[in-house]
């Protein structure tokens, strides 16, 4: 798909550049983040919390992940409840040429977009967002009259409604500035955590245990072994921290909470609900629990190095 406005891209997807991988480390960075802490925000207080979350949250976090990846990153939705997010030039272009002309398959699996500007040589990169099941109850054809009001007084313009699930919400872009493109950018784009050797291993060691933990709940939960999975949800829930050379705890940046907490508390709901049979809410909270790893991830990395 050509874009107009002197951005150059090619017919067939190239294969991935530094740039490539770099932008889609930042876009997943920012929806995980955005997703768990959305997913909190409703788990807590319904979906009218969730309404204040994207109002007020989600600009802070595409500016946090921005600065994190160097990069410029938003949204653009085919209709956009976020007036920031209403904007025109490349994105723009390519969100309409995807109206016009939809690839085959669903918005998800529409391979992503990139160009590289002719005036300024930044680099441009865009993926399609689709509308999830979840994303109806605040987007869709019929809102809840409380939510309703909530969205009306948060976004008075509001046009962002009416989506079926399945359909074409808009798209996540990222700019690469030319300063920063291609061989100056290091490859791994996530913060560096300096730790000594024996902290990188403990760490490391700790995050191979929750994943132990997380699978072999997922055998317990299925051979119906709900005792199993209730003592290594608790063991998850419960962290632990580690002595002498080992405690990585001072090495760990101020951001870390945000994301262990959250994962440490949907352990032990997961615990609680696996203790009282019920496998649905159970799945969920594991699920959270992941959500909450992959978002760490996303974001640090650790480096070991002796002191």
């Amino acid at each position: 798909m050509a874009l107009t406005s002197g951005a150059a891209t090619s017919q067939s997807p190239p294969a991935p550049t530094t740039n490539d991988t770099r932008a889609a480390e930042a876009a997943k960075a920012f929806s995980s983040e955005l997703r768990r802490t959305l997913g909190a925000a409703m788990a807590e207080g319904g979906p009218s919390a969730g309404v204040e979350v994207c109002h007020d949250e989600a600009p802070r976090i595409a500016e946090r992940v921005s600065a994190t990846h160097g990069v410029r990153l938003g949204r653009v939705g085919v209709r956009s409840r976020q007036p920031a997010n209403r904007l025109e030039g490349w994105q723009k272009q390519t969100l309409d040429a995807w109206l016009a002309s939809p690839p085959e398959g669903s918005p998800a699996s529409w391979a992503p977009v990139a160009s590289v500007d002719a005036a300024s040589g930044g680099f441009h990169w865009a993926k399609a967002i689709e509308t999830e099941a979840v994303c109806t109850v605040c987007h869709g054809p019929s809102v809840e009259a409380g939510l309703a009001g909530t969205i009306r007084r948060l976004y008075p313009d509001d046009p962002a409604t009416g989506f079926e699930a399945g359909s074409l919400r808009g798209l996540i872009w990222v700019e690469v500035p030319a300063d920063k493109a291609e061989v100056s950018r290091p490859s791994d784009a996530r913060q560096a955590i300096t730790m000594t050797p024996a902290q990188a291993a403990a760490l490391r060691r700790q995050m191979r245990n929750h994943l132990e933990r997380i699978e072999g709940t997922l055998l317990a939960l299925g051979h119906d072994d709900a005792s199993s999975a209730v003592a290594l949800l608790a063991e998850g829930a419960s962290g632990g921290g580690h002595a002498g050379a080992e405690d990585f705890r001072s090495a760990l940046p101020d951001g870390w909470p945000r994301f262990a907490r959250p994962m440490h508390v949907a352990m032990s709901q997961a615990s609680e609900a696996a203790a009282a049979k019920d496998l649905p809410r159970t799945l969920r909270h594991v699920g959270e629990a992941i959500s909450q790893c992959n978002a760490c991830h996303a974001t640090y990395r650790v480096e070991a190095r002796e002191p």
